[in-house]
C-alpha cells in the first residue's frame, strides 16, 4: 500500500518510522515545506529499512505521487505555537493556513484515496481540508479521539472506556469518574511540558487506523467524522473501510448529561470552525 505523509514534524517523522517497523506501507510518500527535513528523514529511514524484513519505498516530496496513494495523512502543524497557550484551538490559525496551501497541491495531485487528518484542531481541520479539496466526506477522517481514549484507559485501568466528541477541552469521558477523565484529560498537556511535543502515542493510533483500514476488520474506532445533521467532525464510533472511508457512526447509549455534554463539544466544534 502506498502512503503519502504531509507534515515531517515530530508526528509525521515517527508515524513513517512506526508504518516501516510494522510493515503496512510498501512505499511511503514524504512531503514537507523543509526539503532538507525530508531528506534527513529519507536518509534515516533508508538506515531502518536495512535492519526490517520489509521493504518500503521512499518518495522525497512529489505530489504528482500521491496520484495512486491508498492513504495520505496529513500532519502539517507548527508545535511552538502551544509554547504560550493551553488549547489546541491556539494552532487553528496557523494549521489552518497551511491548510490552504496543501488542499489545492493534494488536489491537483489526483488522489483519490482516504486522507487521515491529525492535524489540529483535528475536527476543525478536518472539515477544513475537506471543504478545500473537495472529497468525500466519507473519505476524510479526523484521527479523533483514539489517542484520548487510549490516555483514559491508561489512567482508568480499564479496557471499557471511550471519549467522544472534540479532540480537545470539551471531550466526553464516558463509564469514568470526573477525577479520572481530567486526568486524561491532563495527560496531552503533562506529555507536551516535559518533551514539547506528543508523537508516540498519536503516531501510534494513527498507524492502527491504518491497519484496520488495510485489514477490513469492521473494528469500531473513535475517529472524527462528518456528521451531515450537525454539518461538522467530532468523534464517535465508527466503522471504516479502504474503498468508501465511513461506513457507519455508531453513538454509545448516553445518560443526559453525557448527551448534553456531547451537544456542548458539538457547539464549540462548530464555533470554533465558524473562521471558514
Amino acid at each position: 500500500m502506498k502512503i503519502g505523509i504531509i507534515g515531517m514534524g515530530h508526528v509525521g517523522s515517527t508515524l513513517a518510522y512506526t508504518l516501516c517497523l510494522q510493515g503496512l506501507a510498501a512505499e511511503l510518500v514524504l512531503i514537507d515545506t523543509n526539503a532538507a527535513k525530508v531528506q534527513a528523514e529519507y536518509l534515516e529511514l533508508s538506515d531502518t529499512l536495512q535492519n526490517l524484513n520489509q521493504d518500503v519505498a521512499l518518495v522525497k516530496n512529489d505530489y504528482a505521487a500521491l496520484a495512486d496513494a491508498a492513504l495520505v495523512v496529513f500532519c502539517a502543524g507548527d508545535i511552538t505555537v502551544l509554547a504560550t497557550a493551553t488549547d489546541r484551538l491556539a494552532e487553528l490559525r496557523v494549521t489552518s493556513k497551511m491548510v490552504e496551501a496543501v488542499a489545492p497541491k493534494l488536489k491537483a495531485s489526483g488522489f483519490s484515496g482516504i486522507v487521515i487528518s491529525v492535524t489540529n484542531p483535528c475536527d476543525v481541520i478536518a472539515l477544513h481540508l475537506a471543504n478545500l479539496t473537495g472529497f468525500d466526506k466519507r473519505k476524510v477522517i479526523g484521527s479523533g479521539t483514539l489517542i484520548d481514549t487510549n490516555r483514559l484507559k491508561n489512567r482508568a485501568e480499564r479496557e471499557d472506556v471511550l471519549v467522544i466528541g472534540e479532540h480537545g477541552e470539551s471531550q466526553v469521558a464516558l463509564n469514568v469518574s470526573p477525577e479520572i477523565e481530567k486526568l486524561a484529560t491532563g495527560t496531552g498537556w503533562e506529555i507536551y511540558a516535559a518533551k514539547h511535543h506528543t508523537a508516540f502515542g498519536i503516531a501510534s493510533s494513527v498507524a492502527r487506523i491504518i491497519r484496520v483500514l488495510k485489514t477490513d476488520t469492521g473494528e469500531l474506532l473513535p475517529v472524527s467524522t462528518y456528521d451531515e445533521a450537525e454539518g461538522c467532525y467530532y468523534a464517535t464510533l465508527t466503522e471504516l473501510t479502504l474503498e468508501n472511508g465511513v461506513v457507519r457512526r455508531v453513538l454509545p447509549l448516553l445518560n443526559k448529561l453525557e448527551a448534553d455534554r456531547l451537544q456542548q463539544s458539538i457547539q464549540t466544534i462548530k464555533r470554533n470552525g465558524q473562521a471558514f
